[in-house]
């Protein structure tokens, strides 16, 4: 399948008869289907990824996966590295934010000396406890450790050795630093092993791994889900719109929607961008990058209050009546791209 990948997808809906809805994807329909179907594909209720307790609260794979999935498990993180991969050549921005060392994965090369940092992040108790220990004053055979950790992964308690014959050796004052790396390493990395292999070889079956490490972690998160913040710069989605239908950047309806625009808020701004372009966060190189580009277009040429604003998300369009007010313009916005009532399919 991999490079495969790469080709041009097409989606057709069929209605409840079986028969083909009218429209052709050219674009639209395909990035509005792959948005959803990430959307659902990283969905913690498949448990196939967990989240991270610290700051952030990232995505990495559920190291009890085989748990829920049986040996399909490592099939179906193929899959899903192969759908980041398409997301990832198509320029889609998704949803999901991924835990740092589980991007440092993908690329191929993580470092082990980040074990610890990314700990902090993964379950900052088991990192805290780790801590009390590295600075334990006191004599740590009175803590009673061994070189094993307990693991109810699958739903049972069993106990894991960290190395050979590790549930007779004690952790002392001098073996303790090798105690705390080697827990790090197992929750970060050992346990996750398999998935995160898994995974990474669907992504570079369509993403090669010299491009991936060309970025840094938080470059290629930009790279998957936009700007941080998840924020929409309307400034810069200002300077790069079209105007088609006879509008320009001066008319009056044009200055109301950006107005209405500054004063939506992000979820508001998100449903907007979906409605018109299938994606709800904003390019990662910002709207310049946008192809094609932004573009609102003039509908009708008399004032019609009773129309809804429309769209064709193939081409990024917003296809926008002329209002008598800010207050009409901004009512009809909504309800279009609340309820998706002006969705087109070309």
């Amino acid at each position: 399948m991999g490079k495969n990948m790469r080709q041009r997808l097409v989606v057709n809906y069929l209605n409840e008869a079986g028969a083909q809805e009218a429209g052709v994807d050219v674009g639209g329909l395909f990035k509005e289907f792959w948005t959803d179907l990430c959307a659902l594909a990283f969905d913690m209720n498949y448990a196939l990824f967990r989240m991270t307790e610290g700051a952030g609260h990232c995505l990495y794979p559920n190291p009890s996966s085989e748990a829920a999935h049986g040996a399909d498990h490592i099939t179906l993180f193929e899959f899903l590295g192969r759908i980041l991969g398409k997301a990832l050549y198509e320029g889609i921005t998704i949803q999901p934010l991924f835990a740092h060392f589980f991007l440092s994965f993908l690329r191929g090369d993580y470092n082990f000396l980040n074990m610890l940092p990314d700990l902090s992040t993964m379950d900052p108790q088991l990192y805290n406890n780790l801590m009390f220990l590295k600075t334990y004053d006191g004599d740590a055979e009175d803590l009673c450790l061994t070189f094993t950790i307990a693991n109810n992964d699958f739903g049972t308690n069993r106990e894991i050795p960290l190395i050979p014959n590790g549930t007779d050796i004690p952790v002392t004052n001098q073996n303790k630093q090798r105690y705390i790396g080697l827990v790090a390493k197992y929750h970060v990395c050992d346990r996750v092993k398999e998935q995160s292999q898994a995974f990474r070889r669907g992504l570079w079956e369509v993403i090669d791994k010299s491009w991936l490490q060309i970025f840094n972690e938080p470059e290629l998160q930009v790279l998957i889900s936009g700007p941080s913040d998840g924020g929409l710069d309307v400034s810069d989605m200002r300077s790069n719109t079209r105007y088609a239908g006879g509008f320009t950047g001066l008319d009056r309806t044009v200055s109301r929607f950006w107005s209405v625009m500054e004063s939506f808020s992000s979820d508001q701004q998100s449903a907007l961008l979906r409605f018109v372009t299938s994606c709800e966060r904003p390019p990662p190189l910002g709207f310049a990058s946008m192809n094609p580009p932004f573009t609102i277009q003039r509908v009708g040429i008399m004032r019609d209050g009773d129309k809804l604003p429309t769209s064709s998300t193939c081409f990024n369009t917003l296809k926008l009546p002329t209002y008598s007010s800010e207050k009409v313009l901004r009512q009809r916005l909504l309800y279009a791209i609340e309820s998706g009532a002006g969705f087109e399919l070309t």
